[in-house]
């Protein structure tokens, strides 16, 4: 079955979820996000506080839809200003483990990497659900990052 990413009806008017679903398309592109694309089972919901806007990303193993606003009980819960919910997409999961760990070399990714870090530590950037749903925010994070 090929991945599917879809956009609800009326959810094309945010930014934010036609950026999201741009990133997830592009990196269906890579073997190893698609193989974590259709692995990917849940919901998440995105609050951007500065655009005072929820999304909804509901996962079913290979098909992702946007939803505009909140539906059902997520799994995981993102909440934190865009630019900050934008930096998850630009950290690097491509070493040997797959984990956000950046070379000594890569300054891109040690910037992207502590971003996410300051904005965590700051109390800007909240993610609810982290402890009970381990692996599948690290799935997340991997179908998202744009750098991988």
């Amino acid at each position: 079955m090929d991945p599917v990413v879809d956009l609800a009806p009326g959810t094309e008017r945010s930014a934010l979820a036609r950026r999201l679903a741009d990133v997830v398309r592009t990196n269906l592109g890579r073997d190893w996000q698609r193989r974590e694309f259709q692995r990917l089972r849940g919901s998440v919901v995105i609050l951007a506080d500065d655009a005072v806007s929820a999304l909804t990303l509901r996962f079913d193993f290979g098909r992702l839809t946007i939803h505009e606003g909140l539906i059902g009980v997520p799994d995981i819960t993102i909440s934190g200003s865009s630019a900050d919910i934008e930096a998850l997409t630009r950290m690097r999961f491509d070493g040997p483990l797959r984990l956000p760990l950046p070379g000594f070399r890569d300054a891109e990714g040690r910037a992207a990497l502590g971003s996410v870090l300051r904005a965590l530590r700051r109390r800007d950037l909240k993610i609810y659900g982290l402890m009970l749903n381990g692996r599948f925010i690290v799935r997340l994070l991997r179908v998202l990052s744009s750098s991988g």
